[in-house]
């Protein structure tokens, strides 16, 4: 069976996060040194504590390792140094030229839905389309949020919540287990992180029938016959709302803030031609709506509101 629990604790000083590190990319002593182009005794050094990094060298080993920027940033401060990444708010002027690309996105993605997640799943932005599908799923149901942000609307736990998403997904235990697998692989980024092992752990105590004792993934004999299908479309319905739906994501290229390599944006696409018709129906309606609002006088006042 197969453990899905984020890896435990690791001694949070450098020696402890380079061992981590060099264990999750799979290097040797001897690969990361070559790697480095430094002798493998310093490397047993530096994990050992008998030796100190210095700057270019955190730096350098995790490039190598290729460390996510936050965590880049960790190991410099663990190496008492002080973070080489910032780390922007989206609305932060620095982003602004970022800001308008995930506005272009979401709006080149109507009819259909899309989303800007952050790191942990929360939502960041999403376009007109996948508001009106959220809100019709939920069906005036609150969504799920996290312990230490509730106030952030958390698109992972509200798909697995048994009072959120999870009533209407059609085939939920197909997706569910292909998202906790896709949970587990981000965490494992996040693996020191309570936040991140707390989300996990909401998610195991919900279902037990999928996640047993110790975060291991239950086995389970779906009796399909065959090859699996080329996408696992998401299929949803609540009342006379029907889809069903595949998605991509889009992560940013090069990027040199903290904020902006953890931003994903999910694009929803319709799997039948029943979906794409709801879609491009609503879409048509949204935007005679919204022309005839157009065509109505401003009140005197009511432009500034």
């Amino acid at each position: 069976m197969e453990t899905l629990t984020p890896a435990s604790d690791a001694t949070l000083d450098f020696p402890g996060l380079l061992r981590y590190w060099r264990g999750k990319r799979g290097y040797s002593q001897l690969a990361l040194s070559l790697a480095a182009g430094v002798s493998q005794r310093h490397i047993s050094f530096l994990e050992s504590g008998r030796a100190r990094p210095s700057r270019e060298m955190v730096l350098a080993l995790a490039e190598r390792l290729g460390v996510p920027l936050r965590q880049r940033n960790r190991l410099l401060l663990a190496s008492g140094f002080a973070p080489a990444y910032s780390e922007h708010a989206l609305t932060a002027p620095p982003l602004q030229m970022v800001q308008q690309a995930i506005a272009l996105i979401l709006a080149k993605q109507e009819p259909y839905p899309a989303v800007v997640l952050d790191r942990f799943w929360n939502l960041v932005d999403a376009n007109a389309a996948y508001r009106r599908m959220f809100d019709t799923l939920l069906g005036g149901r609150p969504p799920a949020s996290l312990a230490d942000d509730p106030h952030r609307i958390n698109l992972m736990l509200t798909v697995f919540d048994p009072d959120g998403l999870w009533p209407v997904i059609g085939n939920a235990r197909q997706v569910g287990r292909y998202l906790l697998r896709r949970v587990w692989q981000e965490l494992q980024v996040q693996a020191h992180d309570q936040t991140a092992r707390a989300l996990f752990a909401r998610i195991a105590d919900w279902h037990p029938d999928m996640v047993g004792p110790g975060g291991v993934l239950l086995p389970e004999d779906d009796g399909s016959d065959g090859p699996p299908p080329p996408l696992l479309p998401v299929v949803l319905q609540a009342g006379a709302f029907r889809a069903s739906l595949f998605s991509t994501l889009t992560t940013l290229g090069i990027p040199q803030d903290v904020t902006l390599q953890e931003l994903r944006i999910e694009c929803f696409f319709p799997a039948d031609d029943a979906t794409r018709v709801l879609f491009e129906t609503q879409g048509e309606t949204q935007a005679e709506t919204q022309g005839g609002a157009h065509d109505r006088p401003v009140r005197s006042g009511s432009a500034g509101r």
